[in-house]
């Protein structure tokens, strides 16, 4: 998944499936184009300083139950990594030519308080109930992006969805008060489509061109 933005600065989002390892060469492909000045990350700052501790020194990083059954279906469509291939890829090759790399997702403070302010005792039971079919729901295998947007929408209901579309509010958010010159923003598949309509009706001015890879 691919779009862009064109005005006054250019603004191109990358779609990644961020669990498998091959979403790396994606964002190199990508990253290769053009110079960049900006590169922006679904994640937060604090995660961003965690990407580069990993860069520096390697270590096992622990998963939730959630994130290992998730790794389990997605390996099956190619090798997977873990802290996703693609944001250590982004931060390595902006840190290696100096490209301003930043994070956009909700910091952690304001990120809990939407999360209170969302998610009900009943959200958090049905999640519960929902995880524990996990391993036995017949998902659709076509292709990754299929299988994580299904993932997605199975997991992420209620509470959770009105969370992730604050998530999705947010990014674009930041995108708009960030973007300058060539701005580069890698984006998980499953915000993605949200995040580019919202940039739509933000960016009027902008001319859009969108292509599926």
């Amino acid at each position: 998944m691919k779009a862009e933005f064109l005005g006054e600065e250019k603004v191109v989002l990358l779609g990644i499936v961020k669990g498998l390892k091959d979403s790396g060469k994606e964002v190199g492909l990508t990253y290769s184009t053009e110079r960049f000045d900006l590169l922006l990350l679904p994640i937060t700052e604090d995660e961003i300083s965690g990407l580069r501790q990993f860069i520096r020194e390697p270590s096992e990083v622990e998963m939730d139950d959630i994130e290992i059954m998730y790794e389990y279906y997605i390996g099956k469509f190619g090798d997977t990594s873990i802290p996703p291939e693609a944001y250590v890829t982004a931060v390595r090759l902006a840190d290696r030519d100096g490209v301003e790399v930043a994070g956009i997702d909700i910091p952690s403070g304001v990120y809990e308080d939407i999360f209170v302010n969302n998610i009900q005792l009943q959200d958090l039971l049905s999640l519960s109930l929902r995880k524990r079919r996990l391993m036995k729901r017949k998902w659709n295998m076509n292709d990754p992006v299929s299988f994580s947007l299904e993932w997605d929408r199975y997991l992420n209901r209620g509470g959770y969805e009105n969370l992730e579309r604050e998530r999705a509010k947010h990014m674009a958010t930041e995108i708009i008060k960030r973007k300058r010159g060539k701005t580069l923003v890698i984006l998980e598949v499953e915000r993605f489509r949200e995040i580019v309509e919202l940039l739509k009706n933000s960016l009027r001015e902008y001319r859009f061109q969108e292509s599926v890879e």
